[in-house]
């Protein structure tokens, strides 16, 4: 298995010795020999704590005598566990997808679940997930500690800037409809800086809106030279709360002669709630612009439908945890059907975001998702 050196410390945690040789055995027979397992929780328990890090995988029973799966979470969660999580049980599906929500509110990163008895394969298909989540270090915890990032005085301009793309799939045809540009940071020291690690920074400390002045002409000064394809980029809550952002980005399209139709702006279900009436405002002025608008994250925040009936989206984009491992989860099947009935209702395209594995893909393509974007067909690559 490819990159499987980067796997750290795998733990095992089931009050049943005999299943527990059993989860060994399954490691082995796809090559990972060094798996710790616990009988007692406690002790397991006391073994992660100590320390953890985001290549670490710990695979944990719900279903034990002296404290079960959930309250072993809760514990796990509380003690801050960085490693990333599989529950097994020979529970109901139903069982198991609670569990892993719960999990992910104790905010655990978890990788996904196993019905008792699995097979190597089953197990082979959430270490390749592990591997993907570390390779993309898409958990703040495992990218490199930056020692020239200060969020206060971190010089932001294009030099620093190092936005990356990832493509956006015709799921009929698989062609190229478009790209996502996403954010990046570069320290001195060439360090790559994530959203995740800056953009609470930016807000917090009133430098967002410079951020994204740099982001934006860098964005579509690039967009110039590639004249006929189309591209989305995210606005930040806070630059929801301003009209200037508008005129910022009318003035950039006449600067570098890009149609404002080739420019899609995705905000995200959170801000519309939290700044009803200016987002209102801001969503049509840039329509009126001729951009288009994409609800983003779908799914993660509060909408209803009849606030989606008083934006002028033309898209909505199902979130990833509603996507990942969508063909094993009843209810994250209803979710993503009826939102697609609803969009398509309301004249929306839809967009599945996170797309992993072909069975993820096979599900979203049957239930009428039109574009897909995620690791399936292509991760993030620096935009030249």
């Amino acid at each position: 298995m490819e990159y499987i050196n980067l796997l750290n410390r795998i733990t095992a945690v089931d009050d049943d010795p005999f299943f527990l040789h059993f989860i060994e055995d399954k490691f082995q027979e796809i090559g990972l020999n060094n798996v710790n397992l616990f009988s007692d929780p406690n002790l397991g328990l006391e073994s992660l704590i100590v320390s953890s890090e985001f290549n670490d995988l710990v695979l944990v029973d719900l279903q034990m005598p002296e404290i079960d799966g959930i309250a072993f979470l809760k514990l796990l969660g509380g003690a801050g566990y960085k490693g990333q999580v599989v529950v097994i049980s020979g529970f109901e599906s139903k069982v198991l997808q609670m569990a892993e929500s719960i999990a992910k509110q104790r905010d655990l990163a978890i990788l996904g679940q196993l019905t008792k008895p699995f097979s190597a394969v089953q197990l082979n298909g959430l270490v390749d997930r592990a591997l993907s989540r570390i390779i993309s270090a898409e958990n703040p915890e495992f990218v490199a500690s930056v020692e020239n990032y200060d969020p206060d005085n971190f010089e932001i301009n294009e030099v620093s800037l190092c936005p990356v793309i990832q493509p956006q799939i015709n799921i009929d045809n698989e062609s190229i409809v478009g790209y996502e540009i996403l954010s990046r940071l570069k320290a001195l020291d060439g360090t790559i800086i994530y959203p995740n690690q800056f953009i609470s920074d930016f807000e917090e400390n009133g430098r967002i809106s410079e951020f994204n002045k740099v982001l934006f002409r860098t964005s579509l000064a690039r967009m110039a030279k590639y004249p006929n394809i189309n591209f989305s980029m995210n606005l930040s809550m806070r630059d929801l709360n301003s009209h200037r952002i508008v005129d910022e980005i009318d003035s950039l399209l006449r600067e570098f002669g890009v149609q404002a139709s080739r420019l899609t702006i995705e905000i995200t279900e959170t801000c519309l709630v939290e700044n009803l009436l200016t987002a209102q405002e801001i969503a049509t002025r840039l329509r009126l612009l001729g951009c288009s608008l994409a609800i983003d994250d779908y799914g993660t925040g509060y909408s209803t439908m009849k606030q989606l009936t008083e934006f002028p989206f033309k898209e909505l984009k199902i979130d990833r945890q509603y996507i990942s491992n969508c063909h094993t989860h009843e209810e994250h099947q209803i979710i993503i059907r009826s939102t697609v009935e609803m969009a398509k209702a309301l004249g929306m395209k839809t967009v599945a975001e996170g797309v992993e594995t072909k069975e993820e893909l096979e599900f979203v393509k049957e239930a009428g998702i039109e574009i897909v974007q995620g690791y399936y067909y292509s991760k993030p690559y620096v935009w030249a």
